[in-house]
């Protein structure tokens, strides 16, 4: 750990417990600074910016859940950990609140814990946020105007994030991702306009732009090879009884099989629109494409829809993934899913993987393929090449 790593503040009311922390984390190279009460924490907060929190859920009077409530109302932008003794299933469900209030939460820990745990987890986080002056709000969305001038001017970018197999820990294909490239050259991240375009009637186009700009670059770059691409898949096409017969045509006429490209639906698109659903991801499936359910276990009918419909893969949603690390409950339920998968003759998919523990975690379970910031980031096209160059070599030399 390099010094200046970050600015990390601890809360914790049991104050040998927020000394050691905030000891530990001036070892690894933080500037720290810790507090056994709510009143100084909010303070310090404020006047120390913190790149990084410490903080324990029981505390007297203002609970570290409503602590995070307010966080999340100030918009903080810090690297929270998530400390307690109160167990792991209120631990996870104070990770999954978090979240889902838009605060970013590197892990959780369970007391008492290790010193070596607490370290893994700042260290995997040591780089972000580190020497900012100040908290970034979330952007908001772009306009309907930006986003119709997108779509016109043709300014649909798409990245691709590359899957590979979780034993062999050999490249199996890529999942196509979009983004927007801004009038100022900036990029613009899908969770500033997929929204927008599904409220605004416009997220059938956007999703035709990005399979014709993928589905070229990829039989024009990975024509010879044996890789997959995967396709997110609006629920749009429910409605668009052509469109198995008009994805085929696109693929014949770039020289691509049907059984390279994977479409990715969500369960809860396919609940919506159930019987409709069945007749076209059956006719796409008849048409040798292959059919992924996203996102698995955050509807409410899984079970059924993954019966119902004729998948062939299950993708299990990234927040069954990145606890599994440091959660015997994540890894049984992550276990669990592949389980059913596997007896329903379904390859699986793990979204999420962020370190090594968790990859050796999912072969070890039996799941097929992984996706995540450990295996790589999102990559622009023109760098595909150079990454799967370094990777095969990384990996040849790792053998």
């Amino acid at each position: 750990m390099t010094l200046n790593a970050g600015r990390l503040l601890v809360l914790d009311d049991d104050s040998q417990v927020s000394i050691t922390i905030r000891e530990m984390a001036q070892a690894a190279g933080y500037t720290a600074k810790s507090c056994t009460c709510t009143d100084d924490f909010f303070s310090l907060n404020s006047d120390f910016k913190p790149t990084h929190i410490v903080l324990d859920l029981a505390m007297p009077g203002l609970d570290g859940v409503e602590v995070m409530r307010r966080l999340a109302q100030e918009n903080c932008a810090a690297t929270i950990i998530i400390v307690s003794g109160l167990g792991e299933k209120v631990l996870n469900a104070a990770k999954t609140a978090a979240d889902e209030s838009g605060l970013r939460v590197a892990g959780i820990l369970s007391k008492p814990f290790r010193i070596s745990a607490l370290r893994a987890l700042i260290s995997t986080y040591s780089n972000d946020l580190s020497n900012s002056t100040s908290q970034p709000t979330k952007l908001a969305e772009i306009s309907i105007e930006q986003l119709k001038n997108a779509l016109t001017e043709q300014r649909l970018e798409v990245h691709y994030q590359p899957q590979i197999g979780c034993r062999k820990r050999n490249i199996v294909g890529f999942e196509a991702l979009a983004r927007i490239r801004g009038k100022q050259n900036e990029l613009i991240m899908p969770d500033r306009f997929i929204s927008l375009a599904e409220r605004e009637g416009l997220i059938h186009q956007l999703t035709l732009q990005v399979f014709e700009q993928a589905i070229s670059w990829f039989a024009d770059v990975m024509g010879g090879t044996d890789y997959t691409l995967s396709l997110n898949t609006s629920p749009s096409i429910f409605v668009d009884a052509d469109f198995p017969s008009k994805l085929t045509e696109l693929c014949i006429s770039k020289g691509l099989a049907p059984h390279r490209i994977k479409l990715e639906v969500t369960e809860t698109s396919t609940a919506k629109n159930a019987s409709l659903a069945l007749e076209l991801l059956t006719q796409l499936r008849v048409k040798g494409f292959l059919v992924a359910i996203d996102d698995f276990g955050v509807g409410y009918s899984s079970t059924e829809q993954l019966v119902r419909q004729p998948f062939s893969e299950l993708k299990i949603d990234k927040n069954f993934i990145i606890p599994i690390a440091h959660s015997e409950e994540a890894q049984k339920i992550a276990a669990s899913l592949i389980a059913l998968a596997r007896a329903l003759k379904l390859t699986t998919t793990a979204e999420g993987v962020e370190d090594e523990r968790s990859l050796t975690l999912l072969a070890d379970a039996g799941c097929d393929l992984a996706q995540g910031f450990f295996i790589s980031r999102p990559i622009a096209p023109e760098s595909i090449l150079e990454w799967i160059k370094q990777f095969t070599a990384t990996s040849a030399a790792s053998t």
